[in-house]
């Protein structure tokens, strides 16, 4: 049974810095702490950036290691021009008013497999370069990815028999800007397409902490839609959000390898700021 859940949000390169940073802060602040959120996450569930981290992390690799690679000048990281307003655009082009979630991401995934992108092969060596190895776990790691032809969620794991590279590379497959993921002859993109966080998939967990790169009400809408909470039978639930701060460190291209080291940075800020509040959240009693 589940009995905690860590829950990594998407983000682009800018979130896998500062969510590997939130963690860096709070073990500045309280070094067991980290380490416990870590260890004691029985069940790690990653979209998109997130993803990355969930994986990462579930590898077992140093903490201070991983930031370090994020604030390093040295990186394995592919730079594609991202103009959110126009990508918002794109998305609301793919949708329609009457449409069920699914029908839009049919739509959306149309776009993302006739897009013109970098190379399969240019785009999994990045994967591989941030994974380092890094194989499936014996703890839960849930990996979402959207079906492009079905729209529908799927939830990578160590049954399903998919090599966790294809796999986070699947979850991570920004439409129109990575190329789409073909896994035994179905083609997947972002996992974020569903939801920025997919939190509800926690449900059963006995405490879930939820870390967004995105501030609560992102410009798209609630980044942690009320029902995705309500979802989760838990009433220990907490979400850190990016502040002000981290969201101008992020810059106007999370997928820019440039924001990695400011949002690692404000990330680390960050976690430094709430590293108190998570403590009495995650070490509550009862």
């Amino acid at each position: 049974m589940t009995t905690d859940a860590l829950v990594l949000a998407g983000g682009g390169v800018a979130g896998i810095a500062w969510e590997t940073g939130i963690l860096m802060g709070i073990a500045d602040v309280d070094p067991s702490l980290a380490d416990e959120i870590i260890a004691e996450s029985t069940t790690l569930i990653g979209t998109s950036a997130g993803s990355n981290v969930a994986a990462q992390l579930a590898s077992g690799r140093a903490l201070a290691d991983l930031f370090a690679a994020q604030v390093s000048d040295e990186h394995s990281e592919l730079k594609v021009e991202l103009d959110l307003e126009k990508f918002g655009a794109m998305m609301s082009d793919g949708a329609a008013s009457d449409e069920s979630p699914e029908a839009t991401r049919r739509r959306i995934g149309a776009i993302a497999r006739g897009a013109e992108t970098p190379s399969v092969r240019a785009r999994r060596a990045v994967i591989e370069a941030r994974l380092a190895g890094a194989d499936w776990p014996e703890r839960t790691l849930l990996i979402t990815a959207i079906d492009t032809e079905t729209g529908e969620l799927r939830v990578f794991d160590r049954t399903s028999g998919v090599d966790l590279v294809d796999a986070v590379a699947a979850s991570s497959a920004v439409p129109g800007i990575w190329p789409t993921v073909e896994i035994a002859g179905r083609h997947y993109m972002d996992g974020g397409m569903r939801s920025l966080a997919n939190a509800d998939l926690a449900a059963g967990a006995a405490r879930v902490l939820i870390l967004v790169p995105s501030l609560e009400q992102s410009p798209f809408g609630q980044s942690v839609p009320d029902a995705e909470l309500e979802a989760l039978t838990s009433k220990r639930v907490m979400t850190v959000f990016a502040d002000a701060d981290s969201i101008a460190a992020m810059g106007t291209n999370p997928l820019d390898p440039a924001s990695r080291r400011p949002s690692a940075i404000a990330g680390r800020d960050r976690g430094r700021q709430v590293a108190p509040e998570v403590a009495a959240f995650w070490r509550l009693e009862g």
